[in-house]
């Protein structure tokens, strides 16, 4: 790039240009989830994928985009990324529920010979994840099952009680 150019405010070309006049973070946190750009929202739908089946709509999760894969379901994306910013209101609670509700994510995770041979990495989601919690996700869900679980914001971190002895 030259250094005499000037860079002016603004997008990239390839995303939907932001209101003119419109050059605070205001005016971008608006357009960042605006119904004209999908982009957050499917980011955010396949994070959350990523997150429940072990590999996301578009596998490549950090490098979303012109530098990335493109998705093995790209209606299946879109879909999920319109409810995401529509009826489900932007709620991760709800797009979780939706997801985990799913008949996809219901299927058992064992696969017979004919689907291992013609699926072996799960791509066409014939059968469900077979991903484990990390040790986080189970330590929170023990320390909220137990009531131990406080929901304080900020403060020390909370530590398992001791065993006795």
């Amino acid at each position: 790039m030259a250094k005499d150019k000037t860079v002016e405010p603004g997008v990239p070309a390839l995303l939907p240009p932001m209101p003119p006049g419109a050059a605070d973070r205001l005016a971008a946190a608006r357009w960042l989830v605006s119904p004209e750009n999908p982009l957050t929202a499917r980011v955010a739908v396949n994070r959350v994928w990523a997150e429940v089946f072990g590999v996301g709509i578009v596998e490549t999760v950090e490098g979303f985009g012109s530098t990335g894969l493109p998705p093995s379901h790209p209606e299946l994306l879109d879909f999920l990324a319109l409810r995401f910013q529509g009826e489900l209101g932007w709620s991760l609670k709800a797009l979780l529920r939706e997801i985990v509700l799913s008949s996809t994510y219901r299927q058992d995770h064992r696969a017979d010979a004919r689907r291992l041979a013609a699926d072996p990495r799960n791509r066409l989601l014939s059968r469900g994840p077979r991903t484990r919690l990390a040790a986080e996700m189970i330590r929170a869900q023990a320390l909220a099952v137990s009531g131990l679980l406080s929901d304080k914001m900020g403060g020390g971190p909370v530590l398992p009680l001791p065993p006795e002895g």
